[in-house]
């Protein structure tokens, strides 16, 4: 059986964050087109208190935001279903523009998670805390990367994905396996 990882940004504590500046109202992952309702490029500024940190190989807030190269390795290893839109990161400290990062809209917006919540895993009636995610093998589609419907947050790689990007020496990429049933 194949195996399938949980693949997020790793937190660094000297990295940086970003925010969206146009496209606001726009949702960034729904796991469909994004067709008239996104006006490209996706413009965002650097947080001024972290202007000066690591910048990752992707963020995953305000959206999916990765380097030009970490998607040219999802395309070398099979990934086929993003839908890419140009990205401007601007640094308001230093005037600096970003333009080596592009919006990664990935289509794939699968139900086939089995969430576990821990007791009082509810922030509010429309947000939970997810204390386990579990992949429901009957579910599971045939794409190397997707995006979890329960959770929009999640996104999911399969192990051929997963090993070449091990083997491409990404350090700022967290990967969890998942359990399957």
């Amino acid at each position: 059986m194949n195996k399938f990882y949980l693949m997020a940004e790793k937190s660094l504590t000297d990295g940086t964050i970003i925010y969206k500046k146009n496209n606001i109202l726009t949702p960034l992952k729904t796991g469909e087109l994004l067709l008239d309702n996104f006006k490209p490029p996706l413009n965002c500024i650097l947080d001024d208190e972290h202007s000066n940190g690591v910048m990752p190989t992707f963020y995953m807030s305000p959206a999916i935001i990765g380097k030009k190269g970490f998607y040219q390795d999802l395309l070398d290893c099979g990934v086929g279903n993003i839908e890419v839109q140009p990205v401007v990161i601007k640094n308001t400290v230093t005037n600096q523009e970003y333009t080596d990062y592009l919006l990664f809209n990935i289509l794939g917006l699968v139900s086939c998670a089995k969430v576990e919540k821990p007791d009082g895993g509810a922030l509010t009636e429309s947000m939970n805390i997810t204390d386990k995610l579990v992949l429901k093998k009957s579910n599971i589609p045939d794409l190397n990367m997707f995006l979890i419907k329960e959770d929009t947050d999640c996104i999911i790689i399969n192990e051929s994905v997963y090993l070449y990007l091990k083997r491409q020496g990404y350090d700022d990429i967290y990967f969890e396996e998942l359990d399957v049933i």
